[in-house]
């Protein structure tokens, strides 16, 4: 496909922020691409925007560089790189101060629309594997206000068939709603930014509904489903201790140190029996994370990797995690955000494709996930904006 034409402009995402989305003209075909942003971000992503704000940004693609990319030719993946040297001439900073990563990543979904004539995944890749899916179903932390103080309880089903997943998250996170009526008085359906139900519960509490709930439909349907977390433990880091607001019933405030934060993890992934639990450790602590990463349960690094390959070389090295959290916005590139998938393949760490919380109506991930032979694909369950990354795959199933 040779490129005719791009053009930015201002949408609005799921938190009613505004992103950016870059629609492409090719001689065959038409594409366009946007990605969400995060509301919880560790300090070593790239910059989603400029701190100009986004208008800046896109006012200069518009004005200054999409004519740079007229008649480039694009003919496969690897030919983004055509594209990525033209935003690295314009902004040569290692945390895309100037630019942001956003407006990269949302030309480069475009573009591989439009060369693909939407066909993406078949793009990417003659074979295709499906994911399982790792659904938000409970969330407190940043992502909501006074809810608990781990950021995601997630569910893992276990299933030889996609849509067997879509089907038993579904089922459980309509029931954890009755679940939680009952035992929060003044939960009355209250979501997180994805989604998620925010009762007013502690993590423990949460916890046991959410396991007696998921071996209730693991027995009916048959089909394995298993608890995950992502802590965000930067959230509750102040620098020497983990603070909780709602540590227990009958102990709200708890500090915890790093020795205890790691024992109380350990005891929680025992007792519930968990398959994957995200940061629950801070940023930094290498140490840590590889002190729980010696049992079935995936440690997965999201804010302790942030989709770097050089941290994520660092992980490997110190055997840290088990899993990562790949979010291309993260690194501003959809180069490196393949090059830090395969080496996670490579190194037997699993990688898991995520959305943001601030998230668009863009299925690129679902595309990438198959294309890539991604094991797993994080998303919500139940919002527009999640639901249009499990049909998508619903759709890809179908051809698969």
């Amino acid at each position: 496909m040779r490129i005719k034409e791009l053009k930015a402009r201002r949408i609005v995402d799921s938190k009613n922020n505004y992103a950016v989305e870059v629609s492409v003209k090719g001689d065959e075909g038409i594409g366009i691409g946007s990605i969400g942003s995060g509301t919880s971000k560790g300090k070593y992503e790239v910059n989603d925007y400029p701190k100009r704000n986004i208008d800046f940004v896109i006012n200069y693609f518009n004005n200054n560089i999409r004519k740079k990319f007229e008649n480039v030719q694009i003919n496969s993946f690897d030919d983004l790189d055509k594209i990525e040297r033209v935003f690295k001439a314009e902004d040569s900073t290692l945390n895309l101060e100037k630019l942001g990563g956003n407006i990269i990543l949302a030309s480069e979904f475009a573009i591989l629309r439009a060369a693909s004539k939407g066909d993406i995944w078949r793009f990417l890749s003659n074979k295709g594997k499906m994911p399982m899916l790792l659904g938000n179903c409970i969330g407190g932390g940043r992502h909501a206000i006074n809810g608990p103080d781990f950021q995601e309880f997630l569910l893992l089903p276990k299933t030889k068939n996609f849509n067997e997943g879509v089907f038993v998250n579904n089922e459980v996170y309509k029931l954890s709603e009755i679940e939680l009526r009952k035992h929060d008085k003044n939960f009355l359906g209250t979501k997180t930014i994805e989604n998620a139900w925010c009762p007013g519960l502690n993590n423990i509490q949460i916890l046991d509904i959410l396991s007696k709930i998921s071996k209730r439909i693991s027995r009916e349907y048959k089909i394995d489903i298993r608890i995950g977390l992502d802590v965000a433990a930067n959230s509750l880091w102040n620098g020497r201790r983990y603070q909780y607001k709602k540590f227990a019933r009958l102990m709200q405030k708890r500090a915890l140190n790093e020795e205890m934060q790691i024992k109380y993890i350990q005891k929680l992934i025992e007792n519930y029996e968990l398959v994957y639990v995200e940061d629950p450790l801070n940023e930094e602590n290498f140490e840590g994370f590889k002190e729980l990463n010696k049992g079935a349960c995936l440690i997965s690094g999201d804010d302790l990797i942030a989709t770097n390959i050089d941290r994520l070389n660092k992980a490997a090295r110190e055997k840290s995690i088990s899993a990562v959290i790949i979010k291309p916005n993260q690194i501003g590139s959809l180069l490196k955000t393949k090059e830090v998938v395969d080496f996670a393949k490579k190194n037997k760490i699993v990688p898991v494709i995520s959305h943001r919380s601030n998230e668009t109506n863009d299925d690129m991930i679902a595309h990438l996930a198959v294309g890539w032979e991604i094991p797993i694909i994080k998303t919500g369950i139940s919002g527009g904006e999640r639901l249009a990354k499990i049909n998508e795959l619903i759709r890809i199933n179908e051809n698969l």
